[in-house]
């Protein structure tokens, strides 16, 4: 899900400076009430309700505004209204219909010779394929959005696009690349300003820590990103980031640091409709109850991400969840 140039009137400009430093919080709030009919502002409004994670709001204002916009044809503002709509269906766990509006936006860039259309979309078709657990496919697409951004020199894209290249490298097993990828995209979020990107990607390098054994670092990390989170504010990335403290928390010990870093997690995840980030906060949690010895507990988490992942149509964190579980209590279903 990308960070975009908003299309804003001259009279926004503050607005733009706000959404281009990644302060949804900001935007938000100088536009609630103020909208009026003016789509530019609806779909700001939307944009922003999206980042900060207010994601059954920016659906429900989406859907509207992209039936209202069909008809002027394939414009700049369809484009972008569609490729959103796409995005927010993601985040609430509706692949199909996600996957059906990226598509559509991909197929309307091509025709209007528009690279940002092209490079948001590709990028967004990559996060179904990783979703899916076709990693390899999910970074060929990653790396197809390059091109276009550079064409642009739109940084934050950039940003974006070489996080979620560590994220499908990190699932390869190739945590150096992908730590390479996680600083680019450092590098490039510092370079746009963009607060909610740089966030993003140090968590990104904290969770490979973790996976490289190095969980007082990532715990560190997360907290980090947490508090940054929460002041942008973005309740679902900070609910990931609370995950990653739980998870980094867990290997080190700290299970009452761990226990509630992942109760809020899980709530924050829950309220704002992030399956995906729910269903990993429940496993990380199953993984803390598997370090105190709590069977029953561990059960009932394990069941709580598995039937998330499964309605995600994630097979791939099913199956790995699966296999963990009935490795520490054989006989698990």
């Amino acid at each position: 899900m990308h960070d975009e140039p908003p299309d804003t009137t001259p009279n926004d400009s503050h607005l733009a400076t706000a959404a281009a430093r990644g302060e949804w919080g900001v935007v938000r709030a100088q536009l609630e009430g103020a909208v009026g009919s003016d789509p530019g502002r609806r779909l700001l409004l939307a944009e922003a309700e999206l980042r900060t994670g207010a994601l059954a709001a920016a659906h429900g204002r989406l859907g509207p505004l992209v039936a209202e916009l069909a008809p002027q044809g394939n414009t700049a503002g369809y484009r972008r209204a569609l490729n959103m709509l796409g995005a927010a269906a993601f985040e609430l766990g509706q692949l199909a219909e996600a996957a059906e509006h990226f598509a559509a936006a991909l197929a309307l860039g091509n025709t209007g010779a528009d690279p940002l259309t092209i490079g948001r979309a590709t990028n967004n078709l990559g996060m179904l394929a990783h979703l899916k657990g076709t990693y390899a496919e999910a970074l060929a697409l990653y790396q197809l959005a390059v091109p276009a951004y550079q064409r642009l020199g739109y940084v934050a894209g950039l940003a974006e696009t070489h996080h979620n290249m560590a994220l499908a490298l990190r699932e390869l097993g190739q945590l150096e690349p992908a730590d390479k990828q996680e600083r680019r995209a450092i590098a490039f979020a510092r370079e746009a300003g963009n607060g909610r990107l740089l966030a993003m990607a140090q968590v990104g390098r904290a969770e490979l820590a973790l996976r490289r054994g190095e969980p007082a670092v990532a715990q560190a990390g997360a907290r980090l990103g947490a508090a940054e989170y929460a002041a942008i504010p973005d309740a679902v990335g900070e609910a990931d980031a609370l995950r990653l403290l739980g998870a980094a928390s867990t290997v080190l010990g700290a299970t009452a640091l761990a226990g509630a870093s992942l109760v809020r997690a899980v709530a924050l995840a829950r309220a704002q409709g992030s399956r995906l980030i729910e269903a990993e906060a429940h496993e990380a949690r199953a993984r803390l109850y598997a370090a105190l010895g709590q069977r029953g507990e561990l059960a009932a988490e394990v069941a709580a991400a598995r039937r998330l992942y499964r309605a995600l149509g994630a097979p791939a964190a099913a199956a790995a969840l699966e296999q963990w579980a009935r490795e520490i209590q054989p006989g698990m279903d």
